[in-house]
């Protein structure tokens, strides 16, 4: 069976799946349904279903290698140990059929640059200066509206943006929209804040996982980034683009923290003196909060963030995401390249 098992796996693996199949059959029709009722039924409880999960093969895994061996004669070790190896790898094989069945074959749907009236033309020099500048002003404009009142907490924002996420699907095209999910601190938290790790999505139940050291005004775009994960956008530059735009359906502290993430986003592919002047227009509010941010980042722990960003660069190659963890930064280019679309009618620009 475990043999049968790592056959399956590897054939999912590397058997080509059509983009335009997956996109229609599966993202946006069988995926969305089980979204609704898995994310559904995972809010219902507060803890995190994954917790228990990781301790049940973490303590039920070595119990039972243990057992198997102790059971084994002394001439029967080694075969016993085979064995095991075989039967661990078939259950690595299981998880993995469970992932790409319940949420990970949305790697391999379309992109949203097929989808979008997309323009790789307006992905240029002017158009970056343009649009840092414009973060810029929002950040100025939006700080003293957003900070006048608390901020919401993380389990305060499913009721306060549900209705910013369906817009956001809707400006999308979507015929069929996915659920938010309750966002969930974890027994991870603490390898997240010492990773680098911000937050997840749970691909077996769909549940919203977060790091509770992030700080209060980045929360919504956190949240509505693992949300667009919930909707099937599992590419991780999509995933900010769709969190970029539930935030600007929001209200002025989403807003505020979607422009309070692009910013460095932006100016990273700015040359250092358009950097500064870029900088340099911030008021001390917004310019505050990012260094409270950076500083929040550098707390994580060197070797622990690396070897994080290594694991996953090779879990988003084996998903066939060329780019790897590079593919954070392609938001940009999303922004810019449907900047002239419908898609931001209302949200950003005149």
């Amino acid at each position: 069976m475990a043999l049968v098992l790592v056959v399956a796996a590897v054939a999912v693996a590397v058997i080509p799946t059509p983009s335009l199949w997956v996109e229609q059959l599966y993202s946006q029709q069988v995926y969305l349904i089980w979204q609704r009722g898995l994310t559904s039924m995972s809010s219902l409880v507060g803890f995190s279903l994954l917790d228990p999960l990781l301790v049940l093969l973490l303590f039920g895994g070595g119990l039972w290698w243990w057992r198997t061996i102790r059971r084994a004669g002394k001439g029967e070790r080694w075969r016993a140990i085979a064995r095991m190896s075989l039967n661990t790898v078939g259950v690595g094989a299981l998880f993995y059929l469970l992932f790409v069945s319940v949420w990970g074959l949305n790697y391999r749907r379309e992109p949203l640059t097929a989808k979008l009236d997309y323009d790789q033309s307006d992905v240029n020099a002017s158009s970056l200066a343009a649009l840092s500048e414009q973060a810029v002003t929002q950040l100025n404009e939006l700080y003293a509206v957003a900070n006048s009142r608390r901020w919401p907490s993380f389990d305060e924002l499913p009721a306060r943006f549900t209705t910013a996420f369906n817009e956001a699907q809707q400006r999308l095209g979507v015929q069929r929209t996915a659920v938010v999910g309750r966002p969930k601190i974890t027994l991870l938290s603490a390898y997240f804040q010492r990773a680098g790790i911000d937050g997840m999505m749970n691909p077996f139940v769909l549940e919203v996982l977060v790091n509770e050291g992030v700080l209060s005004y980045e929360r919504p775009f956190l949240v509505a980034h693992e949300w667009a994960h919930l909707a099937g956008y599992a590419n991780e530059s999509e995933a900010s683009f769709v969190g970029f735009l539930i935030c600007l359906a929001g209200d002025a502290q989403s807003q505020y923290s979607a422009w309070l993430f692009l910013l460095p986003q932006l100016v990273r592919n700015l040359a250092e003196p358009a950097r500064a002047e870029i900088y340099a227009g911030l008021e001390h509010g917004p310019r505050q909060h990012l260094v409270e941010v950076a500083a929040r980042l550098r707390s994580a722990v060197p070797l622990v963030r690396q070897s994080a960003n290594r694991v996953y660069n090779q879990f988003l190659r084996a998903n066939r995401v060329s780019e790897g963890i590079a593919s954070y930064g392609l938001v940009v280019n999303l922004i810019l390249g449907t900047s002239e679309t419908s898609t931001w009618r209302g949200l950003v620009g005149p």
